[in-house]
Order: structure tokens, then C-alpha cells, then sequence
């Protein structure tokens, strides 16, 4: 997986956005000992080959996977292919299942996967506090960043409950471009149960449509029913 488009990364983290030395980052309420911000889990090397382009997004990660560079950030790629993606947590297996359904068995080289906070606040039980929220995704812009430097067409968001509100403005989206497919507060059923579904639409510098799918997270969602959803709507939007 280590190949150019994923080290188009580490030059946003360390050099563009300059992460833990920053006034941003300097002032942020994280942990101390778990201030090292994570580059994305994967870019694959065939991603930039996809009509699709799909990046997933997740809540933020835990402790410290990966090697810790001089920088202070965090290349994640040992832990990855030392089993995280063959593991069957539903962050991991879902999303696995999703793309070996879009692109066969070697998946993990077409798709793109990061999180949408960069540092994390816990070795258990999700803490993120809203500054530093709002330092990434408001104030940084490292999400957005990351998907403009890969020219992203697609994303899915499992960050329905994470601060959401933060998720309004899409900052390189042509004006007067998007479009709420679904409302914010959209839910649909999956299973036995209601899954909150909010999906836009926009033009950007690169591609006249970017789509973008904020969704619940797939933990406690019933597997083939949520598997099949994001599938079918990764593949209605080609």
C-alpha cells in the first residue's frame, strides 16, 4: 500500500498543514501521551484508477497504532497489514465487505480509509471533546484537505454521532453546487433498526459530482443489511 498518492499525506500532515505545530494544535485539550495525529489507515495503490474514488471515514482511532515518525505523526500501514483489515470488528469487517462487493477480493488496494478526527483521546471508549473537534475539521480542515489532495469522488462518513453539525459547510465545493439528497436528519430502516442517512451532492474543482454520505456508524447494524446499502448506493451514484 505504501505507494505516492498515500505519501501525498504525510507532506499535507507535516508539511501544508504543519499538525502539532500548528497555534491549532498547540492549544488543543488531547492527551498528551496520545498527541500524534494518524495518517490515513490505507490509500490503495489502484485508487486513483477507480471511477468511484471512494475514501471511508471513520470515528477516531485508539491509542497509538502504528510507528510514530519524527514528525510526531503516526504511519498506521504495519498495523493494517499485520491483520487490522482482516479483523472482524464491524469498522473493519463492514467496510472490508463493501469494497471486496465494488472491486473483488483485493479491495484493500482500490479504496482509501482515514479518520475523521486525526488524534485520538482514549485507549477504550471514544472521548473527542468539541475543541478538538473543531480544530480538525472546522478550524484545520484536515478531512477535507485529505480528500482534495486525492481528488476523492466519493465519501462515506460513519460519523453520523460525531459531531455532525461540524460536517455542514463542504469546503471546496463550488458555489451554489450542493445538493441535500436527504436532509440531515434522514433515517432509514436497516433491520430492526433506524439508521440516520444524510446524502449530498456537490461540484468541485475536480469532478462536477462529489458525493458524500454521512451515515450511522456500521457497529450494532445488522451486517448484510448495511453492507448492502452502502453498496447499492456507492453504485447507484456511476
Amino acid at each position: 500500500m505504501a505507494n505516492v498518492t498515500f505519501s501525498k499525506y504525510k507532506d499535507l500532515f507535516e508539511t501544508e498543514l504543519e499538525l502539532l505545530q500548528n497555534p491549532v494544535c498547540a492549544t488543543c485539550d488531547v492527551r498528551q501521551d496520545l498527541k500524534h495525529p494518524l495518517l490515513p489507515w490505507l490509500v490503495g495503490s489502484n485508487f486513483l484508477n477507480t471511477k468511484e474514488r471512494i475514501v471511508f471515514i471513520g470515528k477516531p482511532h485508539r491509542g497509538l497504532p502504528g510507528e510514530i515518525l519524527a514528525s510526531g505523526i503516526i504511519d498506521p500501514t504495519s498495523e493494517v497489514e499485520g491483520g487490522l483489515w482482516d479483523i472482524h470488528w464491524p469498522y473493519w469487517s463492514y467496510t472490508r465487505e463493501i469494497a471486496e462487493n465494488l472491486y473483488g477480493a483485493n479491495a484493500i488496494e482500490s479504496i482509501a480509509f482515514t479518520n475523521l478526527i486525526k488524534c485520538t483521546n482514549t485507549d477504550d471508549v471514544d472521548a473527542t471533546t468539541p475543541t478538538m473537534a473543531r480544530g480538525c475539521i472546522s478550524e484545520l480542515q484536515v478531512i477535507w484537505r485529505e480528500i482534495e489532495v486525492i481528488e476523492a469522488r466519493t465519501a462515506v462518513f460513519y460519523t453520523y454521532n460525531l459531531y455532525r453539525e461540524l460536517l455542514n459547510d463542504i469546503p471546496f465545493a463550488l458555489d451554489g453546487t450542493i445538493n441535500e439528497v436527504t436532509p440531515a436528519d434522514h433515517i432509514i430502516p436497516c433491520r430492526n433498526k433506524m439508521l440516520h442517512w444524510w446524502d449530498r451532492i456537490c461540484e468541485t474543482p475536480w469532478t462536477n459530482r462529489f458525493r458524500i454520505l454521512v451515515v450511522g456508524h456500521p457497529e450494532r447494524m445488522g451486517k448484510p443489511e448495511y453492507i448492502d446499502l452502502i453498496t447499492k448506493w456507492i453504485q447507484c451514484g456511476q
